[in-house]
């Protein structure tokens, strides 16, 4: 299941269990009978549209990573970085996949074009960094990408230097 999917339901279920302890809350306290097709239609407008509003503002960066684009992303806010590998392995790429691997999400990687595509774990106020990885050419160079979900928080600012010098250090122990 894509990520903009899972995210859309996590969403939606968080609206649905308080939309359901509103609902209980008022038949209690107040007595009002609700028909169904009441239910329905206030569980539509208040726990389906938000979060399809919220998956749909960062759709294009979410769909991204899961994407098999393997050009570097163009998104507003992002940060670059050339970073040195040095691996250990004769294997660059194998060996940069498992170690990006063992402290991010990957969703996306391609051996061919020595690209990896990984995220870090999105929470309800936080929806993460995305980031791109390419094995340059020459064996001990990667180009690093990383973007925030959202581009105009300085917190978000913040999160992606941490990203960074975190990718430089698991990069180049």
């Amino acid at each position: 299941m894509k990520f903009t999917t899972k995210l859309f339901l996590s969403w939606m279920s968080i609206f649905l269990i308080f939309y359901l302890t509103v609902i209980a809350i008022i038949s209690l306290f107040w007595g009002i009978r609700i028909q169904f097709w009441q239910w329905l239609l206030v569980f539509f407008i208040a726990g389906v549209l938000p979060p399809a509003f919220l998956t749909w503002l960062f759709y294009s960066r979410l769909d991204y990573m899961e994407s098999e684009k393997s050009d570097p992303p163009t998104f507003s806010g992002q940060k670059k970085a050339t970073l040195t590998f040095k691996a250990k392995s004769n294997n660059h790429y194998a060996e940069m996949l498992q170690k990006i691997d063992r402290n991010f999400i990957v969703s996306y990687s391609d051996k061919e074009a020595c690209i990896v595509k990984f995220r870090t774990d999105s929470r309800i106020m936080s929806w993460g960094v995305g980031g791109y990885l390419r094995l340059m050419d020459d064996d001990n160079k990667v180009e690093a990408i990383v973007y925030p979900m959202t581009a105009d928080s300085k917190r978000e600012e913040k999160i992606l230097l941490q990203t960074l010098r975190l990718l430089k250090s698991v990069l180049n122990p």
